[in-house]
Protein backbone atom coordinates (compact mmCIF):
# COMPACT_ATOMS: atom_id res chain seq x y z
CA UNK A 1 0.00 0.00 0.00
CA UNK A 2 0.99 3.40 -0.93
CA UNK A 3 2.24 6.12 1.70
CA UNK A 4 1.76 9.09 -0.77
CA UNK A 5 -0.55 11.74 -0.03
CA UNK A 6 -3.00 12.22 -2.55
CA UNK A 7 -5.59 14.74 -4.26
CA UNK A 8 -8.45 12.55 -3.01
CA UNK A 9 -7.12 11.46 0.27
CA UNK A 10 -8.31 12.51 4.06
CA UNK A 11 -4.94 13.74 4.33
CA UNK A 12 -5.02 15.58 1.10
CA UNK A 13 -4.74 19.41 2.60
CA UNK A 14 -1.11 19.16 3.79
CA UNK A 15 -0.91 19.29 0.02
CA UNK A 16 -2.58 22.61 -0.13
CA UNK A 17 0.00 24.56 2.72
CA UNK A 18 3.38 26.02 2.71
CA UNK A 19 6.01 23.87 4.30
CA UNK A 20 7.99 25.02 7.10
CA UNK A 21 11.76 25.11 6.78
CA UNK A 22 14.33 22.51 8.13
CA UNK A 23 15.97 24.38 10.84
CA UNK A 24 19.76 24.32 12.36
CA UNK A 25 19.95 21.19 14.41
CA UNK A 26 17.08 19.39 12.90
CA UNK A 27 20.00 16.72 10.85
CA UNK A 28 18.31 13.71 12.30
CA UNK A 29 14.96 14.82 10.98
CA UNK A 30 16.56 15.69 7.56
CA UNK A 31 17.86 12.07 7.61
CA UNK A 32 14.55 10.80 8.54
CA UNK A 33 12.71 12.51 5.96
CA UNK A 34 15.00 11.50 3.17
CA UNK A 35 15.02 8.00 4.05
CA UNK A 36 11.41 8.09 3.83
CA UNK A 37 11.57 9.99 0.25
CA UNK A 38 13.83 7.53 -0.67
CA UNK A 39 11.68 4.27 0.28
CA UNK A 40 8.49 5.47 -1.49
CA UNK A 41 10.42 6.67 -4.41
CA UNK A 42 12.99 4.55 -5.10
CA UNK A 43 10.32 1.45 -6.13
CA UNK A 44 8.57 3.92 -8.63
CA UNK A 45 11.92 4.55 -10.26
CA UNK A 46 12.25 5.77 -13.16
CA UNK A 47 11.01 8.69 -11.60
CA UNK A 48 11.65 12.35 -11.51
CA UNK A 49 11.55 13.46 -7.59
CA UNK A 50 8.96 13.12 -4.86
CA UNK A 51 8.25 16.38 -2.07
CA UNK A 52 7.93 15.50 1.65
CA UNK A 53 4.14 16.75 1.55
CA UNK A 54 3.31 14.07 -0.70
CA UNK A 55 4.68 11.55 2.23
CA UNK A 56 2.52 13.72 4.64
CA UNK A 57 5.17 15.70 5.69
CA UNK A 58 5.17 19.55 6.23
CA UNK A 59 8.61 20.46 5.96
CA UNK A 60 10.39 22.10 3.44
CA UNK A 61 12.63 19.16 1.63
CA UNK A 62 12.72 16.96 -1.62
CA UNK A 63 14.45 14.43 -4.01
CA UNK A 64 14.69 15.32 -7.40
CA UNK A 65 16.65 14.07 -10.74
CA UNK A 66 17.66 15.55 -13.46
CA UNK A 67 17.23 12.03 -16.11
CA UNK A 68 15.02 10.11 -14.11
CA UNK A 69 17.60 8.34 -12.90
CA UNK A 70 18.62 7.05 -9.52
CA UNK A 71 22.31 7.82 -9.76
CA UNK A 72 20.88 11.10 -9.73
CA UNK A 73 18.74 11.51 -7.34
CA UNK A 74 19.41 14.64 -4.90
CA UNK A 75 18.11 15.37 -1.40
CA UNK A 76 17.57 18.79 -1.42
CA UNK A 77 16.56 21.36 1.81
CA UNK A 78 15.02 24.57 1.90
CA UNK A 79 15.03 24.94 -1.31
CA UNK A 80 14.67 28.53 -3.07
CA UNK A 81 15.36 29.06 -7.45
CA UNK A 82 15.43 32.10 -9.12
CA UNK A 83 15.11 32.63 -13.42
CA UNK A 84 18.39 33.19 -15.28
CA UNK A 85 16.05 34.59 -17.93
CA UNK A 86 12.40 34.52 -19.32
CA UNK A 87 12.98 31.33 -21.60
CA UNK A 88 10.39 29.10 -20.51
CA UNK A 89 8.83 25.77 -21.70
CA UNK A 90 5.40 24.14 -21.52
CA UNK A 91 5.90 20.62 -21.15
CA UNK A 92 3.16 17.66 -19.74
CA UNK A 93 3.74 16.88 -15.89
CA UNK A 94 2.63 13.92 -14.27
CA UNK A 95 2.68 13.94 -10.00
CA UNK A 96 2.32 10.78 -7.59
CA UNK A 97 -0.47 12.67 -5.79
CA UNK A 98 -2.90 12.60 -8.67
CA UNK A 99 -1.93 9.92 -10.70
CA UNK A 100 -2.11 7.63 -7.46
CA UNK A 101 -5.81 9.17 -6.42
CA UNK A 102 -8.62 6.51 -7.18
CA UNK A 103 -10.12 6.73 -10.78
CA UNK A 104 -8.21 10.48 -11.36
CA UNK A 105 -5.92 10.42 -14.50
CA UNK A 106 -4.41 13.81 -15.04
CA UNK A 107 -1.67 15.68 -16.12
CA UNK A 108 -0.99 19.09 -16.63
CA UNK A 109 0.90 20.89 -19.36
CA UNK A 110 2.52 23.98 -17.36
CA UNK A 111 5.15 26.58 -18.25
CA UNK A 112 8.24 26.73 -16.40
CA UNK A 113 11.14 28.38 -16.54
CA UNK A 114 14.25 26.93 -18.48
CA UNK A 115 17.11 28.18 -17.29
CA UNK A 116 17.39 28.73 -13.09
CA UNK A 117 19.76 29.37 -10.05
CA UNK A 118 18.92 27.28 -7.25
CA UNK A 119 20.20 27.33 -3.89
CA UNK A 120 19.50 24.24 -1.44
CA UNK A 121 21.22 22.74 1.16
CA UNK A 122 22.11 19.09 0.96
CA UNK A 123 21.87 16.44 3.50
CA UNK A 124 24.92 17.17 4.75
CA UNK A 125 24.15 20.79 5.33
CA UNK A 126 26.32 22.36 2.40
CA UNK A 127 24.93 25.10 1.07
CA UNK A 128 24.69 24.04 -3.30
CA UNK A 129 24.47 26.65 -5.69
CA UNK A 130 24.37 25.87 -8.69
CA UNK A 131 22.29 26.35 -12.45
CA UNK A 132 19.33 23.83 -13.95
CA UNK A 133 18.36 24.15 -17.23
CA UNK A 134 15.87 22.04 -19.29
CA UNK A 135 14.24 19.06 -17.66
CA UNK A 136 16.09 19.42 -14.66
CA UNK A 137 15.29 22.90 -14.12
CA UNK A 138 11.58 21.88 -14.73
CA UNK A 139 11.69 18.94 -12.06
CA UNK A 140 13.08 21.30 -9.53
CA UNK A 141 10.15 23.98 -10.07
CA UNK A 142 7.77 21.37 -9.84
CA UNK A 143 9.07 19.95 -6.10
CA UNK A 144 9.50 23.53 -5.37
CA UNK A 145 5.74 23.80 -6.14
CA UNK A 146 4.60 21.14 -3.41
CA UNK A 147 6.88 22.96 -0.79
CA UNK A 148 4.65 25.85 -1.74
CA UNK A 149 1.31 24.21 -1.57
CA UNK A 150 0.63 23.43 -5.07
CA UNK A 151 0.04 20.99 -7.41
CA UNK A 152 0.57 20.69 -11.44
CA UNK A 153 -3.65 20.41 -11.87
CA UNK A 154 -4.25 23.27 -9.67
CA UNK A 155 -1.14 26.02 -11.30
CA UNK A 156 -3.09 28.62 -12.76
CA UNK A 157 -2.99 28.71 -16.87
CA UNK A 158 -2.24 25.02 -16.88
CA UNK A 159 -3.67 22.96 -19.59
CA UNK A 160 -4.95 19.33 -18.15
CA UNK A 161 -5.74 16.52 -19.72
CA UNK A 162 -7.33 13.43 -18.39
CA UNK A 163 -8.08 9.69 -19.37
CA UNK A 164 -10.62 7.13 -18.98
CA UNK A 165 -8.18 4.30 -18.25
CA UNK A 166 -4.95 4.19 -16.70
CA UNK A 167 -3.49 2.09 -19.88
CA UNK A 168 -4.14 5.48 -21.29
CA UNK A 169 -2.59 7.69 -19.46
CA UNK A 170 0.55 4.85 -19.64
CA UNK A 171 0.67 5.20 -23.06
CA UNK A 172 0.55 8.96 -23.51
CA UNK A 173 3.58 9.38 -20.39
CA UNK A 174 5.72 6.47 -22.59
CA UNK A 175 5.29 9.53 -25.11
CA UNK A 176 5.97 12.69 -22.61
CA UNK A 177 9.07 10.77 -21.22
CA UNK A 178 10.42 10.17 -24.85
CA UNK A 179 10.32 13.91 -25.39
CA UNK A 180 11.62 14.96 -22.05
CA UNK A 181 14.71 12.17 -22.27
CA UNK A 182 15.70 15.34 -24.88
CA UNK A 183 15.65 17.92 -22.56
CA UNK A 184 18.04 16.09 -19.76
CA UNK A 185 21.41 18.22 -19.22
CA UNK A 186 23.17 18.46 -15.67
Amino acid sequence: MSSIVTIDCPQQEILKKRTEPIKEGEQMLAEEIASKLYEELLPRMPAAGLAAPQIGISRSMFLFSYDRQIENLEVVINPSFTPNDETQFAGWEACFSVLLSKNTWKVAKVSRYQNIRVRYQNLSGKTIEKDLTGFGATVFQHEYDHLQGLNCVDRPNAEIKSFDTKEELIAFMKDVKKEDAKRYEK
